[in-house]
């Protein structure tokens, strides 16, 4: 049975929590705490799979607590359930927490969040690559994007449309500005799908905030896993999402459609720079591996780890809340045909422009390069699409 740990230190909260949860009680194991101190001790004797913290508390706040959590049990799934927080209280939980839940919230969204996020433990079979992705409180961004991310917000009146450019070239960057602008804190009715719309929603001073204070980035040390080049990925992934947002402008597609094309192309291969930056040792072997005996790198990943940095990339994605269609372009881009989409999608569209970009820059983590799943597009009937896209993939990125 999947346990869970409410914590807040007003008692009448947990009782409305205990009432909302009721028809649950036979499916989890349910505890409920005052305080973030008797959080810490219980969590001290009891292994917890997920932590559902308020913010404001005597003592230890939640984003302490949340901290402390993530070091001690790195396992366990950290959400944030708070109404009285201000902005700048919640943008310290952006390393801390992976969701982040307004109050009031009621019964059904959340169950449907914890449903979810317990959804999300059975995704990856391999308990390693659960805590590895679970502790990732940032990713690794390129120096020379950073530095001129920072050069921009420290001009006397920087410009949102550069900060926008800039972040929606680095794949950390943009995971991480999204999992924070369509948490619940902020009560979109629609998720923001595009860094720029991203940087437009947040306010070049929250913004700053992030970036200058807060350190959300990590440094990459390519030292550590010399075979993984983050400039090269940072290239490809922009590649991919240019040119599978102009897939699916070749099909007609709406505005909105053509953004999350583009993110799900951008952010698809994700899960390489976790396992790179997390298991840098492991992940010089699979592709050392992949080149050697000329296979692609994804089946020796399945091999030696049980999961892809397809699967990987997903659960992260997830676990930091971004909207479904994402998650699932990114865990299916090397086996389209796994997903559900019947039609064109997003995972369609994702999946042949990785094709493609490889084409225009090979990478050695994908050697041999990927190939198109032509039985799948021929299932779909757009098998015969694929030569036009493809012209129009070139216009977009010369090569």
């Amino acid at each position: 049975m999947k346990t869970l740990l409410f914590v807040d230190d007003e008692p009448r909260v947990l009782q409305g929590l205990q009432r909302q949860l009721h028809p649950m009680r036979l499916e989890w194991s349910m505890h409920f705490v005052d305080g973030a101190g008797r959080a810490l001790e219980f969590m001290a004797t009891h292994p917890v799979d997920i932590v559902v913290s308020d913010m404001i508390m005597p003592g230890m706040d939640g984003s302490q607590l949340l901290t402390e959590v993530a070091k001690r049990h790195p396992q366990a799934v950290r959400i944030v359930l708070s109404g009285h927080a201000e902005r700048e209280a919640v943008l310290r939980l952006v390393g801390p927490a992976h969701q982040y839940l307004s109050k009031p919230c009621d019964a059904d969204e959340l169950r449907k969040a914890i449903v979810r996020a317990f959804a999300l433990r059975d995704l990856l079979g391999n308990e390693r690559l659960k805590q590895l992705t679970t502790q990732i409180k940032n990713l690794p961004t390129l120096p020379a994007l950073q530095s001129q991310l920072t050069e921009e917000l420290r001009k006397e009146t920087p410009s949102l449309e550069r900060v926008g450019a800039v972040i929606s070239r680095d794949v950390g960057m943009t995971a991480k500005i999204l999992q924070l602008v369509n948490s619940a804190f902020f009560g979109l009715a629609q998720p923001i799908s595009t860094p720029a719309e991203a940087v437009a929603y947040l306010g070049l001073n929250t913004i700053r905030s992030l970036v200058l204070s807060l350190e959300i980035f990590s440094h990459y040390d390519q030292k550590s896993c010399p075979c993984f080049s983050l400039d090269v990925l940072a290239r490809h992934s922009w590649i991919a999402g240019v040119m599978a947002r102009r897939i699916a402008q070749e099909q007609h597609r709406e505005l909105q459609f053509l953004e999350q094309c583009f993110l799900a192309g951008l952010l698809h291969d994700v899960g390489q720079l976790v396992l790179a930056f997390g298991l840098p040792a492991d992940y010089t072997l699979v592709v050392n591996r992949a080149t050697a005996e000329n296979i692609p790198v994804w089946q020796v990943e399945s091999e030696i780890f049980g999961a892809t940095h397809a699967d990987v990339g997903a659960y992260l994605l997830a676990l930091w809340g971004l909207p479904n269609l994402i998650v699932e372009s990114v865990a299916h881009h090397h086996q389209p045909a796994a997903g559900a989409a019947q039609e064109f999608s997003p995972a369609v569209a994702v999946h042949v422009a990785d094709v493609f970009a490889h084409a225009v820059m090979p990478s050695n983590t994908e050697v041999p390069p990927p190939q198109l799943d032509t039985a799948y597009l021929t299932r779909l009937g757009l098998l015969t699409e694929v030569a036009q896209w493809k012209s129009v993939c070139q216009e977009a990125i010369p090569s």
